[in-house]
């Protein structure tokens, strides 16, 4: 069995070389938690709110929420400074079994649910725009079309994902800057709609569903936890890059909101299931609001390739940790006669009829890791096929939430009961929160799974069943492969 405190990504450790400056790791948590959320996630909070001011209320408490846990992540950071994240950090403090637990809910259940919520939203806009039907078929066509990307090249992923980046700022900045010009010059805009109340402003006013939905909006500040083996000085930096990161998320999440509103009006926002087509359309007429409509798209897939080249990668760190079967790794086609994969090739069992699951893929130089991103294409494609963006929403939530929480529950207990890891960090002292925001963010972080859980009975039953299932596999499978590797 690998050791508790081996890295999920090998190879890299606390003493890796260290390659994100502050800048670095600011940039590429802000690049995953702004996108698509903030088009997606207005609607969902207006329809469970039931009113403008409850709404922006709900936004600020998702924001210190996700600022709060994103402070114990980064306390986590730097108390256990390697790659691979919550599985890492529980693994550590709990045993490798519910390191297991929490590498399988990230790899079934968080990054395909969160792939498919893109390509369904991405759809959305697509056929609205273009006054089409077909959207589970555009749905089923975004994945393919990212996982090709990703099965090509990492140049290829890397430069589309800075062409995509620049259409995420136009497109958010765009909303900002019209919205405001509303709220200061009245005239510029046709009046907001005033139709009488909806369904939607007479629900049943779930605040949890409405925190769930914002906090998808905010998430990404956990990114950090994946590569915190790179972040230079790490003691420094992660609550500096913490705390910049959210400090920009909040604003701009309250600013969009704020000039969704002044544009559209409650009822507006909250009947729309393609809010940033509505407020552009809004200003642009039906021509324009095409053409910002594609700027959304791009800005969405940008954030759908950053996801499915991390998911692609946590999932073959898994394969390599024993958590997955070694089919899911792949290796270069020159080096399957080196000795190292010699011994993976001798595996016991590997050459019985399903012999090939504990053998690695060999496909060029090894670089992509081509099964993964395929093996997370077809798990994403059954949610999007299953699901729609609400119920896949509510079930992601209560998957990773329940991360979060075995999470803070770990530095809880790292904090009763401190360990030599927990006093240094590369000579520096570690970071330190404010010890009663453990408790707090952990009675917050439940009560959404336990909520959650009751409220959408069958995501629930389906989480409860994919745990026990998950708990099975390693009993059965994974603890002896462990052992051998």
């Amino acid at each position: 069995m690998a050791s508790l405190t081996t890295p999920l990504l090998p190879g890299e450790n606390a003493t890796s070389k260290k390659i994100l400056s502050f800048w670095d790791g600011v940039a590429l948590t802000l690049g995953i938690q702004i996108g698509s959320g903030i088009f997606v996630s207005p609607a969902l909070v207006a329809r469970n709110t039931g009113s403008e001011p409850a709404s922006l209320v709900v936004w600020v408490v998702a924001g210190l929420l996700a600022w709060a846990c994103a402070a114990c992540y980064a306390e986590m950071g730097t108390r256990i400074p390697v790659n691979g994240g919550p599985q890492e950090y529980v693994a550590y403090c709990f045993g490798d079994f519910f390191g297991f637990l929490t590498s399988w809910g990230c790899i079934f259940g968080v990054k395909p649910c969160s792939a498919a919520i893109l390509a369904l939203f991405i759809a959305d806009y697509v056929c609205d725009a273009a006054d089409i039907g077909y959207k589970l078929p555009v749905a089923l066509a975004v994945i393919a079309l990212v996982t090709a990307v990703n099965c090509i090249g990492n140049r290829l992923s890397n430069v589309s994902t800075k062409i995509l980046l620049a259409c995420k700022i136009i497109s958010v900045g765009f909303v900002i800057v019209a919205g405001f010009a509303v709220l200061l010059f009245p005239r510029i805009s046709p009046p907001p709609l005033d139709d009488p109340p909806t369904n939607a402003r007479l629900g049943s006013g779930n605040y949890t569903d409405a925190l769930v939905a914002a906090m998808w909006a905010c998430s990404g500040w956990e990114v950090l936890g994946f590569v915190g083996g790179d972040l230079k000085n790490p003691s420094r930096n992660f609550p500096r890059v913490m705390n910049t990161s959210m400090t920009i998320v909040i604003v701009l999440t309250l600013f969009a909101n704020i000039a969704y509103f002044s544009a559209l009006g409650f009822d507006g926002v909250a009947r729309s299931t393609t809010v940033g087509l509505t407020f552009s359309e809004h200003f642009l007429g039906r021509a324009g609001s095409i053409l910002y409509a594609v700027a959304i798209c791009l800005s969405s897939l940008g954030t759908l390739n950053a996801k499915t080249f991390a998911a692609g990668r946590l999932t073959q760190a898994a394969a390599e940790r024993g958590y997955l079967p070694l089919m899911m790794k792949t290796v270069a086609t020159k080096a399957k006669d080196d000795d190292e994969d010699e011994e993976l090739m001798e595996l016991p069992g590997s050459q019985s009829p399903f012999g090939f699951l504990r053998r690695p893929v060999s496909v060029g130089d090894g670089s992509i890791p081509l099964s993964a991103i395929i093996f997370n294409s077809m798990i994403s494609t059954a949610f999007v096929v299953a699901g729609d963006i609400s119920s896949l929403i509510s079930f992601m939530g209560i998957i990773e939430y329940s991360v979060v929480f075995l999470t803070l529950m770990g530095l809880l207990w790292l904090r009763l009961k401190p360990t030599p890891s927990a006093e240094e960090d590369g000579g520096q002292l570690i970071i330190k929160v404010h010890f009663i925001l453990i408790p707090i963010a952990l009675f917050t972080v439940a009560s959404i799974v336990g909520i959650s859980t009751v409220r959408h009975w069958h995501a629930g039953v389906g989480f409860v069943i994919c745990c026990v299932t998950s708990g099975l596999v390693y009993r059965l499978f994974v603890r002896k492969v462990g052992v051998t590797q």
